[in-house]
């Protein structure tokens, strides 16, 4: 079911609700994956600093999804590290529980890319996101790495 989410770029007065909403997403997407510990470690105050800076300093494209008044998910994208085969990387995109299949995501997807080949990382173990990309055309190109808490990743790209 198709939702009027807003999709606009983020400002620093986002910082906020922006941050606030990442650490939520992360809450209910990652509950399977990752440990009890890598949750204590998450530290919102922190969280809404950081992203606070990197919105000031206009680092990298912030989006965010509005519905009804309340930030229901986050995109950020930008330069890739240098690989000269795709324009852009994807480097986090979130939507809450609540509105998955509302096609916010997609839109997010859509503003934060445009139609730039773009490359991402995503969970292995991560069957929901890993359908979700290749829904949006974006297939597996071999590469892989490993998170902090040694969860393997791989690097999905659409050209």
């Amino acid at each position: 079911m198709e939702v009027a989410a807003t999709i606009r770029r983020a400002v620093p007065e986002d910082a906020e609700a922006f941050a606030a909403c990442h650490h939520a997403c992360w809450l209910e997407a990652y509950s399977n994956l990752w440990d009890v510990t890598r949750f204590a470690q998450l530290d919102l105050a922190e969280m809404i600093e950081v992203r606070r800076r990197y919105l000031q300093a206009g680092l990298f494209d912030h989006w965010l999804a509005e519905l009804d008044g309340e930030v229901v998910g986050i995109a950020v994208s930008g330069p890739t590290d240098g690989d000269p085969t795709v324009d852009r990387e994807l480097y986090a995109i979130y939507v809450r529980e609540a509105v998955y299949g509302t096609g916010i995501s997609t839109k997010l997807l859509a503003a934060a890319t445009g139609s730039s080949s773009t490359a991402l990382w995503v969970y292995r173990d991560n069957a929901r996101a890993c359908a979700f990309y290749v829904n949006q055309g974006f297939i597996p190109d071999g590469g892989e790495r490993v998170d902090q808490s040694g969860l393997l990743e791989l690097r999905f790209v659409r050209k």
